[in-house]
């Protein structure tokens, strides 16, 4: 079970971005997949999140537009979520077995961060060796601004409600407007959890964030998201686990059971690159 002292590092999904669009739309040769796992839209990358500038942990500058002609498979994340993150990459390193072992070369599995002042290149290099990466993790480049809360807001102190200001990236910003990502500064819980890096110090603040995933087809257009949390079942690194207060770093039920497993997921992604045409 989640720790109910802490701060889900998901909120619901603001579907405002994206509109849906009729199953009938697409003829691709892949049966749609079930609403219980998300919705088929049609609306086009724009030129402001096509072109949002990124990072990836071999240092090389990224963009989504720069993959026209690929389908794209993209979640939020950060590298210091307690909650959800952890079973949302362990979900990733098994969907992207699952695209190399159906040899699915056109298809790029990839996290864009959330938290880009602490998510520096050096720390999503590090969260990529920790956790056995086989897929894309990018954060923001450029200037962002330092995360601030008010004084005193801990779980403990009563200010559940309490939203900071910072980590505002223009980067991150044209993604969260273009998807209606919901990224805010929160507080965290009391006492704070120790960083899962060395030096180890104290977490100062947490954050909320959207849940779910978006599938971007060849043409630049977002075909099909979902904004359900991860079920992961299966095995994730110690040190995460332990972060997140867990006493066992296998996990034979899902802990979010009605969300999105690898095989769904990798079903959307068919079904998407089927009528890429």
């Amino acid at each position: 079970m989640v720790k109910t002292s802490r701060v889900l590092a998901m909120v619901t999904v603001s579907f405002g971005a994206l509109v849906a669009a009729p199953p009938a739309a697409f003829a691709g040769s892949v049966a749609q997949p079930p609403a219980s796992v998300g919705a088929a839209t049609s609306t086009a990358l724009t030129p402001a999140a096509a072109n949002a500038k990124f990072i990836n942990m071999d240092g090389a500058t990224e963009t989504l537009g720069a993959l026209k002609g690929k389908t794209i498979f993209v979640v939020p994340y950060l590298t210091l979520c307690g909650d959800t993150c952890p079973f949302t990459t362990g979900n990733l390193l098994q969907l992207q077995g699952l695209v190399n072992a159906h040899k699915l070369g056109n298809v790029v599995v990839v996290g864009l961060d959330v938290d880009p002042y602490r998510d520096t290149l050096v720390r999503i290099k590090a969260y990529d060796k920790l956790i056995g990466g086989n897929f894309q993790l990018w954060t923001e480049v450029g200037p962002t601004t330092k995360p601030s809360l008010p004084k005193g807001a801990t779980l403990s102190s009563g200010m559940n409600g309490t939203v900071g200001k910072g980590d505002i990236n223009p980067n991150l910003l044209a993604i969260e407007k273009f998807f209606g990502w919901t990224v805010q500064v929160v507080p965290q819980s009391s006492p704070p959890p120790n960083d899962w890096m060395a030096p180890h110090e104290k977490l100062t603040y947490d954050i909320n964030h959207s849940d779910g995933f978006w599938i971007i087809d060849a043409h630049q257009q977002v075909r099909f998201l979902s904004g359900t949390k991860p079920a992961f079942t299966g095995t994730l690194s110690k040190v995460l686990a332990t972060f997140m207060g867990y006493k066992s770093n296998i996990y034979k039920t899902a802990v979010y059971k009605s969300g999105w497993t690898p095989s769904e997921a990798f079903r959307a992604i068919e079904w998407v690159s089927s009528s890429n045409g």
